[in-house]
């Protein structure tokens, strides 16, 4: 994380309801959850279906521009097999689907995404009401009377978890990160991912030429890119995200390419947690780094969503003060004065 993140979202907003409050107040700590049972159907994908085959189309059309020149193939060659966008077109879908084997179904990528939402690309008078306040529709989301959003303080946030990659950094790598909308501008898709498309375009350029490239190199790009693009319908959460990449144990082209890196690999543990009757994975981001009274989340208030009258309203702050209160937390207790009834 640069120092511009945090300047950018000072404070990052956890909504949860009574359950999950609890689960992190007492136990001081995130969990991470499996990217296949987050509620964006295209999680990782969306990079890999829409925005890789664009790079890739470049990267096939400068590679036959130099056959061509080269006289290494003609332009007959090239009609032959039905046109330049035809033999284009079946490369990229080609190795659309080879990347997606290898990184999913093989499970060689396992991202596990602690998500938090931000105030970022609000009007100043807005901003400060959602700060205030929170978003309806992460209200909605947690249903009437349920909601809390935990604000932790993003710098000191950011701190803890150099301490989480410290302690894991033969199991997993984790990294912190807005997120990329697919509704964002071309200029700052490329300004954020400068580093990672250039080290993608060379593989590819590589793979091209028929000549080998370690898989640790391109697999953390992807996941650099896959794991922070996503469709433009999800960008009013403003998302900054927590991504824990566990290091793949049973593959062997990846165990090989980190043996010659020198790195010995450890298996990190997975829990579990049950949602409407189905085990869903997940990573517990903070265990054994934070402890009561040592070291705490930065947790900066609480605040309490919507409710129907006053008296619930002081009944909900009143708990969660003591809940707080009775673990040495030290944060402001506020509640939400959106009039949403669910």
């Amino acid at each position: 994380m640069t120092n511009s993140l945090a300047e950018d979202h000072p404070e990052l907003f956890h909504y949860t309801n009574a359950k999950g409050l609890i689960g992190i107040v007492e136990s001081q700590s995130i969990w991470a959850t499996h990217y296949a049972y987050l509620n964006d159907s295209e999680e990782i994908r969306h990079f890999l279906k829409h925005r890789l085959p664009a790079i890739l189309r470049t990267n096939v059309n400068q590679y036959l521009d130099k056959l061509l020149e080269k006289g290494s193939i003609k332009q007959s060659d090239i009609d032959r097999k039905g046109g330049r966008k035809k033999v284009v077109d079946s490369f990229i879908q080609e190795t659309r689907n080879v990347n997606e084997k290898i990184l999913l179904k093989d499970a060689l990528a396992e991202p596990y995404i602690a998500s938090f939402c931000t105030t970022s690309g609000l009007e100043k008078e807005v901003c400060v009401q959602v700060a205030k306040h929170g978003l309806l529709s992460q209200w909605r989301g947690y249903g009437r009377e349920d909601g809390y959003a935990i604000v932790f303080d993003t710098k000191q946030f950011f701190e803890l978890l150099k301490d989480v990659g410290k302690k894991m950094k033969n199991s997993m790598y984790a990294f912190f990160a807005d997120v990329v909308y697919s509704s964002d501008s071309d200029f700052k898709f490329i300004e954020e991912f400068e580093e990672d498309l250039i080290v993608i375009k060379n593989f590819f350029d590589a793979h091209l030429s028929g000549r080998e490239k370690n898989l640790d190199k391109i697999y953390f790009s992807l996941m650099h890119c896959a794991c922070r693009y996503k469709h433009w319908g999800f960008r009013e959460e403003s998302e900054v995200r927590v991504i824990a990449l566990p290091y793949p144990l049973h593959h062997e082209k990846f165990d090989e390419d980190m043996k010659a890196e020198g790195i010995t690999l450890n298996e990190i543990s997975r829990k579990y947690f049950s949602r409407a009757g189905a085990l869903v994975p997940y990573i517990d981001l903070f265990d054994g780094v934070t402890s009561i009274p040592n070291k705490t989340l930065p947790i900066k208030r609480i605040i309490v969503g919507p409710t129907k009258n006053t008296q619930e309203k002081n009944r909900r702050i009143n708990a969660v003060k003591m809940l707080i209160n009775q673990h040495g937390i030290k944060a402001d207790v506020t509640a939400s004065d959106i009039p949403f009834v669910g």
